[in-house]
């Protein structure tokens, strides 16, 4: 497991308590993962827990995950092309940064020992950069334009970008107010 790189986030949170489906890799015995209680599970069965329990699964070697809807370099390439083409914000998942998160640390890992891993890696880093930077134009400019986004645009926010318009929202209004009272736009 991959040491954290940062304290946990919202987005960390939601990531972690998303459910996933996992397949069991060998009978079970009743688990004890926290608070929770699992099974006993038979050999093949599939179940859904919260995505940090399935972590836990497979790191002890009891199960494979299913289905992940995890991020990947497609997914960073179509969200970059889509983001750039736009000249609203896109939707993304509350949980993206937090996925792109896991995804970049488990490239970290294969890196070590896999140089098509260490390009992905340098390709998937290029590919955020392009997302971020092009959101973070977008953020910027509805900050400046003040009031309060409608609820479509901010639905397409994630957690982190809508904690970051607020504080730039409420920044450039003392800004303005300390320049001599201008009001919003």
């Amino acid at each position: 497991m991959g040491k954290m790189s940062s304290a946990l986030t919202p987005a960390d949170v939601v990531y972690g308590m998303e459910k996933v489906k996992v397949r069991v890799l060998r009978p079970t015995p009743e688990l004890k993962v926290g608070d929770e209680v699992l099974g006993p599970f038979t050999q093949n069965q599939e179940v859904e827990v919260e995505r940090w329990i399935a972590q836990v699964l497979v790191e002890k070697g009891y199960a494979e995950m299913l289905d992940s809807q995890d991020v990947d370099l497609t997914l960073l390439s179509r969200i970059a092309w889509r983001e750039e083409r736009t000249p609203q914000l896109t939707q993304l998942e509350d949980s993206f940064y937090a996925k792109v998160k896991a995804y970049l640390d488990k490239l970290n890992e294969k890196a070590r020992t896999s140089t098509e891993a260490l390009t992905e890696k340098r390709m998937a880093k290029v590919k955020l950069i392009d997302i971020v930077n092009c959101r973070l134009q977008k953020i910027v400019n509805m900050a400046l334009m003040g009031g309060q986004p409608p609820k479509d645009v901010l639905s397409c926010l994630t957690p982190e970008e809508r904690a970051l318009l607020e504080e730039l929202s409420e920044a450039i209004e003392r800004w303005r107010r300390s320049v001599g009272g201008v009001e919003d736009g």
